[in-house]
């Protein structure tokens, strides 16, 4: 099969220049920070724009550009990925299930194996790419010496949490499938997935990267789908407050809003 056109990973739209002030309750997704309304659907590139930095700026720092160079291979069994950027390098791996008959099928990311209902994936002829999240960015050591591959690139100490991290990587896989020869896996046909913690992974991973065609996040909660301005009036939620120790996953700038989510745009 013909190597099919590779994507776009963010479009680049330049996001406006309005105030991120807080606001109370839920914001209009269709209004942009200078209160002009989003109408024509052309106009939500520049609205997405705005809320990816937001994000990026309030909750998960930065994602970086793809980096200088990514290399890898894709198999029946596994898939290698290497990134290189500005004299640094790092390289991780993601196991491969396929159904048995002929490729190219579409693709389901299970970020750490957790939730995803494999079965259902192989009835519906879909390849499961298992990518465990440690290997973009591990978890369970202090924010400014993070080991993994995202790390290990950019270096560790911008800011940018773990989810980001793990996005990063759902990103390097999209890249090294675009460059394979289309046999095994079809890069424009990929979801993501995953389980709690791997919920707000693939919440963010799909968030992030514009490749990605379905986005399936299972109980991922707070720095997930869940609300931050409601959290504190749910019985029995994860204070933001925890959910920001407990491990490196929000970005740094996230820790300043913990007591007081409303101060969140």
């Amino acid at each position: 099969m013909a190597r099919a056109e590779p994507g776009v990973e963010d479009d680049g739209a330049v996001p406006g220049t309005g105030p991120s002030a807080s606001r109370p309750g839920l914001p209009d997704p269709f209004e942009e920070l200078d209160g002009t309304r989003v109408s024509p659907r052309a106009d939500w590139r520049r609205r997405r724009a705005e809320i990816r930095e937001l994000a990026e700026r309030h909750v998960y720092g930065q994602k970086p550009a793809r980096p200088d160079g990514v290399t890898g291979t894709v198999a029946r069994t596994g898939i290698t990925v290497r990134g290189t950027h500005r004299g640094r390098s790092a390289s991780f791996t993601a196991g491969v299930g396929l159904p048995s008959g002929t490729g190219p099928f579409p693709a389901v990311v299970v970020l750490g194996g957790l939730g995803s209902g494999h079965r259902h994936h192989q009835e519906l002829r879909c390849g499961r790419r298992l990518l465990r999240p440690v290997r973009g960015g591990e978890g369970g050591h202090p924010r400014n010496d993070e080991p993994g591959a995202f790390h290990g690139v950019h270096g560790s100490s911008g800011g940018t949490g773990l989810l980001m991290a793990w996005s990063w990587g759902m990103s390097r896989i999209i890249d090294v499938i675009e460059q394979s020869d289309g046999s095994a896996l079809r890069a424009d046909a990929t979801g993501v997935t995953g389980c709690s913690r791997f919920g707000k992974g693939a919440f963010v991973a799909g968030a992030f990267e514009q490749r990605v065609a379905l986005t399936m996040p299972i109980e991922s909660g707070g720095a997930g789908t869940g609300f931050f301005h409601g959290i504190p009036g749910e019985s029995g939620a994860q204070p933001l407050s925890s959910a920001y120790a407990e491990q490196p996953r929000p970005g740094d700038a996230f820790g300043s809003s913990t007591g007081n989510p409303a101060t969140l745009p």
